[in-house]
């Protein structure tokens, strides 16, 4: 077990590395750093004299390579040792999945490029991968006969699962904001450039206004879910600590966000941060719909 734990901690930083490598090649637009050839660069096994948004593309491929890989083997090593685990097949399935559907969305764009609508579902299955494969490694910190599990109402179990849910909302309409170069499209916040904005300038601005109002509205519902669970549920030690882990996220990621908006979206440092833990906060919503769906029962709060 010690091995497959190992491993699966590897192969998790690794798919959260593609994945801030990920977000580089969007902020730094090297998207076709190796032209529009794949899985070659610009026909070459190598890249000669190549310039930085090459490097940091080719690179980029060369991971996001090795990261499938792992991820593969992680999810079939872990479907026949962790085989007690009724998630397992499951995860290591939409692990599987979600990596090789990146891998296709990445080669896509290059080739035959995509709207940002499209492009902005390649971020989206990261976050999916990052959440699947976090969740196997910490499988492996289970017992086989102690499954680790949180007793909640079936309120609270929905209740998570509405949140997860619209988290991967908040990170779909970020990705498109990105694809689409809407971060720029307001200076200032709350407002919109000084002015009430919302719907009725353009698309970019309506993209930008929107993301704002989503990310804003998910710190609310990661505040009622901690003050739930501390509430009714402070007595179970890893649900308290889900919760204060979740308002450090959320905090960090409103922040940096407002830090995107007031640095003109050139600080490549807030970007990559603000890419991290929205997708580190859906991984979280996902482990823990997982840990109270064991445990939930009807109970009065």
């Amino acid at each position: 077990m010690k091995k497959l734990r190992a491993f699966g901690i590897l192969t998790t930083l690794v798919v959260l590395f593609v994945l801030i490598q990920g977000s580089i090649v969007t902020k730094t637009g090297s998207g076709q750093g190796c032209g529009t050839t794949w899985p070659l660069c610009f026909g070459d096994v190598i890249p000669y004299n190549p310039t930085l948004e090459t490097i940091i593309e080719y690179t980029h491929r060369l991971l996001s390579s090795v990261a499938g890989m792992l991820v593969l083997l992680l999810s079939f090593w872990s479907w026949k040792r962790l085989s007690y685990i009724n998630e397992i097949k499951f995860f290591a399935i939409l692990a599987s999945t979600a990596i090789i559907v990146q891998g296709l969305m990445g080669a896509g764009q290059v080739v035959f490029g995509q709207p940002p609508l499209i492009m902005a579902l390649h971020f989206g299955f990261s976050a999916i991968s990052l959440a699947a494969v976090s969740a196997i490694t910490l499988f492996t910190f289970e017992k086989s006969l102690t499954r680790t599990k949180l007793v909640v109402s079936k309120r609270f179990h929905w209740f998570i699962i509405a949140i997860t849910l619209y988290a991967y909302l908040v990170i779909y309409t970020g990705a498109f904001v990105k694809h689409m170069g809407a971060a720029t499209a307001c200076t200032g916040f709350p407002l919109c450039s000084g002015n009430w904005v919302l719907f009725s300038e353009g698309t970019i601005v309506f993209a930008q206004m929107f993301h704002r109002l989503a990310g804003m509205s998910l710190a609310l519902l990661v505040l009622v879910f901690a003050v739930w669970a501390l509430r009714f549920y402070k007595t179970q030690r890893v649900l308290t600590m889900i919760s204060l882990t979740s308002l450090g996220l959320i905090f960090v990621q409103l922040l940096s966000g407002v830090g995107m908006v007031f640095t003109y979206n050139q600080n490549l440092t807030i970007g990559l941060i603000h890419a991290l833990t929205i997708s580190l906060l859906f991984a979280l919503f996902t482990y823990t719909i997982i840990l109270t769906r064991r445990g939930s029962k009807e109970e009065s709060e």
